[in-house]
């Protein structure tokens, strides 16, 4: 019997052994899992909403409470964690936020996380933002908008259009910008994301102001400022005061401005933001320019100087450097406001800032002048002219484009409405019939009507997208491809160039002194010869090619599969096109010259590098002397 028993107690400490493991692992796992469930909480309050409305040193503290929360071993969840600290942890440090960006992309990648790609394409396209130019981030922008919808995560995509319209808007796109961020509001209201949509009436506003549109910029402030306020996101208030601060400079009212950025200064000194504190000392110079308080201008723009140096912020320079020159001009030292403008330019012209361009070439001339150059204040003057004119082009023909989105829009939705009126109109009907089965009969024969009616209905509504779609890429004066279609075409020219190895070349030409044309004649006579110049263009151009107008007299080719050896005689033929069109019947007009410039797809291009070399041979056409075709290499 003794070793039954023996072998009965062995048995017994074993089942208690398994039993005590048993019960360790399962108190693990629930351990581990309310860590989980904490995690995600904390996850989605500081995703949706709570980073908006902290300092910088409390972002930090959350984002660690976050990282302390981490389950041990969990991949995803660090992802998530690594992500939030990317776009919110990297506070004037774009080098440092570029590289955790490129590492976590490799990670998501790799993991086949496109949730966490899409976070990672958000932060590295901020620093790219930051480090180099707006236009650098575009296409991260572009691929995690892409990469959202693929997951159909409406927030996200959300997201990715404010991005995108930020990026868009510094760059003088305002039109797109616009259609970017009310796309962004209407997703943030369907996905329930109020404070989002709330937050992204700066964007707005910031978007009108520059687009010209005072009024409506103004009461986009005003909304978003009651807001912040509203809620105690003391930054995002700080932000919106200098933003209608710089309205108010563009409207005359310096005064006023003045009294937005000192609020702004208090704002930022009691939340301990020195990048604020150095960003409304600079705003504050130019008011005092204005009202001829340059010694106090300079102050200002030293006390910035200082400040923004020890932040290690450099992407202000340019524009203290143009407030510094502008203020040394206002005491008559010509010569060091020169010196100013000229560490400046660099900066200025490589950014793409029309506006900020305008006032340094301004500015520029006025001194030279006063210094005897005369002829490097005539350069200077004439390229302010040329920076004005396409800026009022720029405005005029995105204030089109946002009425046209507007109206577009506005017309869905009233469709929409009228959809859903006819299909409750229908169920009542059908509920009645139902209820009345002695009209079976009846009710199939208005049933059988009410089919017909919708596939004609179907039939006219794929009439009219057709009708629709034909006038979004059109232009309507001239008939030929709009501004919107050409560089679409022209991205997907580069994309398929660049996939495939073959070669493609632009060509870009505007009317010489069509300006003369409209003040001499009127614009009724200027729109006659644009309609009959483009006619003629477009006849001799290939299969394949695509003229478009970008401006008012300003047009692009994109010649597909051609190299510039190819697309040099194409380009001499539109010139000769533009010489023999017969304008007799046109009142007072004569011969018509256009200047042309060409450039060939390099390797490393993309739509807008190309633009960019295209436009430099156009402006050296016109330069040297007009009616002429010049080549960018």
């Amino acid at each position: 019997m003794r070793p039954t028993r023996q072998l009965f107690a062995v048995a017994l400490l074993l089942l208690t052994g398994v039993g005590l493991a048993t019960a360790g692992d399962a108190t693990r796992t629930d351990a581990a899992g309310d860590r989980a469930r904490q995690f995600d909480a904390l996850y989605k309050r500081l995703d949706d909403t709570e980073l908006w409305s902290l300092a910088t040193h409390q972002v930090e503290q959350r984002l660690q409470d976050l990282e302390r929360l981490l389950p041990p071993g969990d991949a995803r969840r660090g992802r998530q964690a690594r992500a939030l600290r990317c776009n919110w942890g990297f506070d004037r440090d774009p080098k440092g936020q570029l590289a955790a960006a490129e590492a976590g992309l490799r990670e998501a990648r790799a993991a086949g996380d496109i949730d966490a790609q899409v976070r990672f394409l958000f932060c590295r396209g901020g620093a790219r933002e930051e480090i180099d130019t707006p236009l650098s981030a575009k296409a991260d922008y572009d691929a995690a908008i892409a990469l959202a919808g693929k997951i159909e995560d409406e927030r996200l995509v959300a997201d990715g259009l404010v991005a995108s319209g930020g990026m868009q808007s510094l760059l003088g796109q305002q039109g797109h910008a616009i259609r970017d961020f009310l796309v962004a509001q209407r997703l943030y209201e369907k996905t329930g994301h109020p404070i989002d949509a709330e937050s992204n009436l700066l964007n707005l506003a910031i978007a009108y102001r520059r687009l010209g549109d005072t009024d409506r910029a103004l009461d986009y402030f005003q909304q978003s400022a009651a807001y912040a306020e509203r809620i105690g996101d003391w930054g995002g208030l700080g932000s919106t005061l200098m933003q209608q601060g710089y309205l108010y400079e563009d409207t005359g009212r310096a005064s006023d401005a003045v009294a937005l950025y000192e609020r702004a200064l208090e704002i930022s000194r009691k939340q301990s933001d020195p990048y604020g504190v150095a960003s409304a000392h600079l705003a504050m110079a130019y008011p005092a320019i204005l009202k001829g308080d340059y010694s106090r201008a300079l102050g200002l723009l030293d006390r910035a100087q200082a400040e923004f140096k020890a932040v290690g912020d450099q992407s202000n320079q340019d524009m203290i450097g143009l407030r510094r020159g502008q203020a040394l001009a206002g005491l008559g030292h010509h010569a060091q406001a020169l010196a100013q403008y000229q560490r400046s330019a660099a900066a200025v012209e490589r950014n793409g800032n029309l506006r900020y361009q305008a006032m340094l070439y301004q500015a520029r001339a006025r001194s030279e002048e006063a210094l005897g150059q005369l002829d490097g204040a005539l350069s200077d003057l004439k390229r302010y002219i040329a920076v004005d004119r396409t800026i009022d082009s720029t405005n005029r023909a995105q204030q089109a484009e946002v009425l046209r989105f507007q109206f577009d829009s506005a017309r869905r939705d009233t469709e929409n409405r009228r959809l859903l009126a006819e299909k409750a109109l229908r169920d009542s009907q059908f509920d009645t019939l139902l209820e009345a089965r002695r009209w079976q009969w009846t009710a199939i024969a208005l049933g059988s009507l009410l089919v017909a009616l919708l596939v004609g209905l179907v039939m006219r509504q794929f009439a009219r997208a057709r009708n629709l779609h034909m006038l979004a890429s059109t232009d309507p004066l001239t008939g030929v491809a709009n501004r919107r279609h050409i560089e679409r075409f022209g991205a997907q020219a580069v994309a398929q160039a660049r996939a495939r190895s073959l070669p493609l070349t632009i060509v870009t030409f505007d009317i010489d002194h069509f300006k003369q044309v409209n003040d001499a004649h009127g614009h009724l006579v200027g729109d006659q010869v644009l309609i009959r110049l483009a006619h003629a263009c477009q006849g001799v151009l290939r299969h394949g090619d695509l003229l478009g107008r970008t401006g008012g007299e300003e047009f692009l080719v994109v010649l597909p599969d051609t190299r510039l050896d190819q697309a040099l005689p194409i380009a001499q033929r539109l010139r000769a096109a533009s010489t023999g069109l017969d304008l007799t019947d046109v009142p007072g007009q004569g011969p018509v010259t256009i200047s042309l410039g060409l450039t060939e797809l390099r390797a490393e291009d993309d739509l807008g590098t190309l633009l960019g070399r295209v436009d430099r041979a156009l402006y050296r056409a016109k330069s040297a002397g007009r009616d002429r075709i010049e080549v960018e290499a």
